[in-house]
């Protein structure tokens, strides 16, 4: 074989592989953007070694079928330093767009080969698809310091709870964007500084962002699984408020605080000075 030949067979080689790396990479970003999971009102208590943690579940056929297993005593088993878990009575119907690799620590998931639920008192990727459950509201750093037996059980919302759900407007050049509000103490904070006149800016092309006069505490605040457009949430290292209008996906330090139910469209203009108060 002359050289242009060979010269031509790896230049075909190396295309086709840069091929196959877009086609993994594009695979794994639409699967990210498709992992939008919702919290659902269920929330349940893992006590263990008088330590103490609870969880708000997803909206899943995986978490309600979980929570309707409740109360349990089980034995809990350590795996690679990083999770406590548990064998279920009964396994789980799991789908495909709740499949992850990267868990963060504080989550609540599941491992369908074995059934079993898990708690993670650290990051841990798995090469294996896990599926999320929920995610921790107290209690996150006593996780590691549970072992061996542990009751789960559900936790009843107080009536208090049940009280209309926060929501706030942004109104800027014209437009007006409604977002609601999750329950988290970040969210509470962020609504009890408001009415608020204030800059904003462009950041990245997918997002604009303001800085609130005073830092939020993000206890008992959800990290971010995937912002979409419309996600409202905390970048505690910078301590500023992002409204999404791109798909972006998950970040350390990033905090949901609620989503868009009026303007999404809208937040990608958003220019200058915002107006934003309580609805």
């Amino acid at each position: 074989m002359d050289l242009y030949k060979i010269s031509k067979l790896v230049t075909f080689v190396f295309g086709m592989v840069a091929c196959l790396a877009l086609l993994s990479f594009k695979g794994e970003t639409l699967a990210a953007e498709n992992n939008r999971l919702t919290l659902s009102e269920m929330r349940v208590e893992i006590i263990s070694q008088e330590k103490q943690a609870t969880f708000q579940l997803y909206d899943t056929v995986a978490a309600k079928e979980f929570f309707n297993q409740l109360p349990l005593e089980l034995d809990l088993s350590n795996f690679r330093d990083a999770q406590w878990m548990f064998y279920l009575s009964e396994k789980l119907n799991v789908t495909a767009d709740e499949a992850y690799h990267d868990g963060k620590k504080g989550e609540l998931s599941y491992y369908a080969p074995w059934g079993d639920a898990f708690i993670l008192y650290k990051d841990f990727y798995a090469g294996d698809e896990m599926h999320r459950l929920g995610v921790g509201l107290t209690g996150i750093d006593d996780i590691a310091a549970m072992s061996e037996r542990a009751v789960v059980r559900k936790l009843e919302a107080p009536v208090e709870q049940k009280e209309k759900a926060m929501q706030i407007t942004i109104n800027a050049n014209g437009s007006t964007i409604v977002f609601e509000l999750n329950d988290s103490q970040a969210a509470k904070e962020l609504y009890a500084q408001l009415p608020l006149e204030i800059d904003v800016e462009d950041y990245g092309g997918k997002e604009k962002i303001f800085y609130p006069p005073k830092k939020l505490n993000t206890s008992n605040t959800p990290l971010v699984q995937s912002a979409h457009p419309g996600t409202l949430a905390y970048y505690a290292p910078w301590a500023d408020v992002v409204m999404f209008y791109d798909s972006f996906g998950s970040a350390s330090g990033l905090y949901e605080l609620g989503n868009s139910i009026k303007g999404s469209e809208l937040i990608r203009s958003l220019s200058g000075i915002i107006q934003i108060e309580a609805r």
